[in-house]
């Protein structure tokens, strides 16, 4: 599975210019503004890492038939945290646009590492793994993740004493996401690792330490039920944690899919399928708006 230098020069897709296109095929006027800033926080380990406690962050969410986390801070969208032992069998993603034609999310480990880094613990590069992950909601506002979600983030992380995090997006806008919550991380002395598979819209927010993956979204973290490729990501992702010296140091993994299908098929907009996404963009809209009309009902 290791890349050949034949395609070493391969450009990764850039999901800003793609979801950009999408949305205006369902009518929307506006492109979304992504999170952009000029500078960017960067946390030094605080100890060596052999000595640290490293805490997983994720965008999925439990699944629906468990019960909302108590400590809701609004509704079904809210940070949320689950024990890494076990490691859960399931987590719910089916409401994230994750590439469902070319892959799937089954397969837990796929982006969320908790037997690869307990098995890197067991090596010792690291202490230990925290008794908890950490669940953030996937939000189009970055003033929530900022103001709300973020500091919840990084108040669980002080309760569990960790030192470094490393935190797996799955959809476009989970990457934005996870890339604010690094950044309160990094201000608060917690150095962190993203690992990802949209580079583009992870780097136009800048996060301190970026692994890209360039696989599919919603696999970022080695293809399904491949365990050792999965060790190995989860092992180029603590060698980042050392190695960075500066923020925004991106590294790319050496593993490709096995097929490159999936580059034009994401979010494609062709004439084909004009109509259907006009249609569902019209769908979207008016479930938007019939929700604000409920949710303003019931604050009156």
């Amino acid at each position: 599975m290791e890349m050949p230098e034949a395609i070493s020069h391969r450009s990764f897709v850039s999901y800003i210019d793609r979801t950009r296109a999408f949305y205006a095929a369902q009518g929307y006027d506006e492109p979304y503004r992504w999170a952009h800033f000029a500078g960017v926080p960067f946390a030094p380990l605080a100890k060596p890492l052999p000595a640290s406690r490293l805490v997983l962050v994720t965008t999925a969410s439990p699944p629906r038939d468990e019960a909302p986390d108590p400590g809701s801070l609004r509704g079904a969208k809210t940070v949320w945290s689950g024990p890494v032992s076990p490691p859960p069998e399931r987590l719910f993603t089916d409401d994230l646009a994750w590439d469902k034609e070319t892959t799937h999310t089954d397969d837990v480990e796929s982006f969320l590492p908790i037997r690869s880094v307990e098995a890197l613990a067991a090596e010792g590069r690291i202490a230990s793994l925290a008794p908890r992950f950490h669940g953030v909601p996937t939000d189009y506002s970055a003033r929530r993740t900022i103001e709300l979600d973020a500091p919840e983030v990084l108040r669980r992380c002080r309760e569990d004493e960790v030192d470094v995090a490393l935190l797996v997006p799955l959809l476009p806008v989970c990457h934005q996401t996870v890339s604010l919550v690094a950044r309160t991380l990094e201000e608060a002395g917690i150095a962190c690792v993203v690992v990802g598979s949209a580079r583009d819209i992870v780097e136009e927010c800048g996060v301190a330490r970026f692994l890209f993956s360039d696989f599919p979204l919603g696999n970022p973290c080695g293809i399904p039920d491949d365990r050792d490729m999965q060790k190995r990501i989860a092992g180029q992702a603590l060698d980042l944690l050392e190695s960075a010296r500066s923020p925004r140091t991106t590294v790319q993994t050496p593993f490709r899919w096995p097929d490159d299908a999936w580059r034009e098929r994401y979010a494609r907009v062709d004439p084909e399928r004009a109509e259907a996404l006009r249609r569902a963009g019209e769908a979207r809209r008016a479930a938007q708006r019939a929700a604000k009309t409920v949710k303003s009902g019931s604050a009156g």
